[in-house]
């Protein structure tokens, strides 16, 4: 058996080790929800605006990307140097409150480590 890093996935893909994905709830938590962070809080405010989703909604957005990276294939691929592979899912997510009744994609980007570890993500934002 080889130990050699598994090659990134093509588009149309899974996403690898989906089910063992890192960083979500921090990366929701520090920036795209916070509306305070200085490149983050653009973000925030996005889906505060187009989805009513906002840090109080962190457990149900969290809960809706896990379960998009699993069924969702990943939607472009590019090379991270020296960091590995960054690659793209984007997952239908529903939005509350009075935004209840829309679906919005919400891009969310992924780096997979040249180690073949698990993927980590590096973003998410809605794309109106």
């Amino acid at each position: 058996m080889s130990s050699e890093t598994p090659p990134p996935p093509a588009v149309g893909e899974p996403l690898p080790r989906a089910a063992e994905a890192l960083g979500i709830r921090d990366k929701l938590e520090t920036y795209s929800l916070d509306v305070n962070h200085k490149s983050g809080g653009p973000k925030a405010r996005g889906f505060e605006r187009i989805l009513g989703i906002t840090i109080m909604h962190i457990d149900y957005l969290e809960g809706t990307i896990l379960t998009g990276i699993l069924t969702v294939p990943v939607s472009s691929v590019r090379d991270k140097p020296p960091w590995g592979v960054e690659c793209v899912v984007v997952v239908p997510v529903r939005g509350r409150g009075e935004k209840s009744g829309r679906v919005v994609d919400v891009r969310t980007a992924w780096l997979l480590p040249d180690a073949g570890g698990p993927p980590q993500m590096t973003t998410a934002f809605p794309r109106p």
